[in-house]
C-alpha cells in the first residue's frame, strides 16, 4: 500500500513538474514575475529595438489541443513580463468577440482592453505591443471591422492608445497601448498605429512538419534581429502547429527550450548590433520570458 501511493504521488509531482518547466508552462500561474521590467530601462530606447517576449494567439484557451495556445491569463502573462499580444477578434454582429480560427475563446476585446489598461493603471511605466487581427468570417455586421474596432477604443478612452505609424520611444508610450494594425482602415480614417507587417521583420512559419526545420528558421531570424537595423522591429514566432504531426503544446514543449538555451548561451556584446526584438511563444515558461527581457541587458 505504501509503494502504491508513493508512486502516486511521484507521478503527481512529474506530471506537474512536467506542465512547469523553465521553457514551458502548462498550468495557470507563472513561477516568476516581472511586472515592472520596463521601468528599469531609459526613456530614449525606440520600441524597435528591444527584446519584448510575446505571446502567440494570447487569447487563446479554449477548442480543444488544435486551438489552445496559452495557459496564463492575461493579466498573468503581463505580470510574467509578456509586452506583446496577439488579438484575433470575429467582427461578429458588430462587436468583436475574440477567436482562434473557429474556436470562440468566451471574452472580447473590450475585455481585453479593460483588463489591459488596469494593469497599466497599476504599472504606468509598462507599455503593451498590441497586434490587432480580424479573424475568421465576418458575420451579420451593419459596419466595417475598422467602425467597430473605433467604438471599442472610444468606450474605453482614446487617451490610453498611442496613434503614430511608426514605432515610438519607450519614453513617449509609456503607460499606453500601441496598436499594430493588421487589418485595412480603407480610406475611413486614420490608422491606429503601426501597420502590420509594414516595414517589420517578421518570421511566422506556423504550419509546421518538422519541428528541426522550424527551429532552423527560429534560429535564423534570431540572427538577422541580432544583426539588423536598429530602426526595425523583428518579430520572431516560435509557435506553430501541424494537424496530425504537432499540437501547439507539443511543439512548444520542443521549440521553447532551444529558445531558453539560444539565449543563454548564443548572444554576445561584442558580436551584434542590437537585441533579439520581439520573441512569441506560445506557452512560454517564465525563466524564458526573463531571459528576453535580461537581453537588453546584454
Amino acid at each position: 500500500m505504501y509503494r502504491t501511493v508513493m508512486l502516486m504521488l511521484y507521478v503527481l509531482v512529474t506530471g506537474v513538474l512536467g506542465d512547469q518547466t523553465p521553457a514551458f508552462d502548462r498550468t495557470e500561474v507563472p513561477s516568476v514575475t516581472w511586472p515592472d521590467w520596463m521601468s528599469y530601462l531609459p526613456d530614449s530606447l525606440p520600441l524597435s529595438t528591444l527584446a519584448i517576449p510575446g505571446t502567440h494567439d494570447t487569447m487563446a484557451f479554449f477548442g480543444g489541443s488544435l486551438a489552445e495556445c496559452q495557459s496564463w491569463r492575461l493579466i498573468d502573462q503581463y505580470n510574467a513580463g509578456v509586452r506583446f499580444l496577439d488579438i484575433r477578434c470575429r467582427h461578429y454582429q458588430d462587436r468583436l468577440p475574440i477567436f482562434h480560427g473557429v474556436s470562440y475563446q468566451r471574452t472580447d476585446f473590450i475585455q481585453v482592453l479593460t483588463d489591459t489598461v488596469t494593469f497599466l493603471t497599476e504599472h504606468p511605466s509598462e507599455i503593451i505591443l498590441m497586434r490587432v487581427k480580424e479573424e475568421y468570417e465576418p458575420y451579420q455586421n451593419t459596419r466595417t471591422f475598422y467602425q467597430s474596432v473605433t467604438e471599442v477604443l472610444n468606450l474605453i478612452g482614446r487617451h490610453w492608445f498611442l496613434r503614430s505609424n511608426s514605432l515610438p520611444t519607450l519614453g513617449e508610450a509609456r503607460g499606453k497601448v500601441v496598436i499594430l494594425q493588421d487589418f485595412s482602415s480603407k480610406g475611413e480614417g486614420p490608422d491606429f498605429g503601426p501597420p502590420y507587417p509594414g516595414p517589420m521583420s517578421i518570421s511566422d512559419a506556423y504550419q509546421v512538419s518538422d519541428d528541426s526545420v522550424k527551429w532552423a528558421e527560429v534560429e535564423r531570424h534570431l540572427n538577422v534581429a541580432q544583426n539588423g537595423d536598429p530602426s526595425r522591429a523583428y518579430l520572431t514566432y516560435c509557435s506553430g502547429t501541424h494537424w496530425l504531426l504537432y499540437t501547439p503544446e507539443s511543439l512548444a514543449r520542443k521549440i521553447n527550450p532551444r529558445v531558453l538555451n539560444y539565449l543563454q548561451h548564443n548572444t554576445s556584446v561584442g558580436s551584434r548590433r542590437r537585441s533579439v526584438g520581439v520573441v512569441i511563444m506560445d506557452f512560454p515558461g517564465a525563466e524564458l520570458v526573463k531571459e528576453i527581457i535580461l537581453d537588453n541587458w546584454v
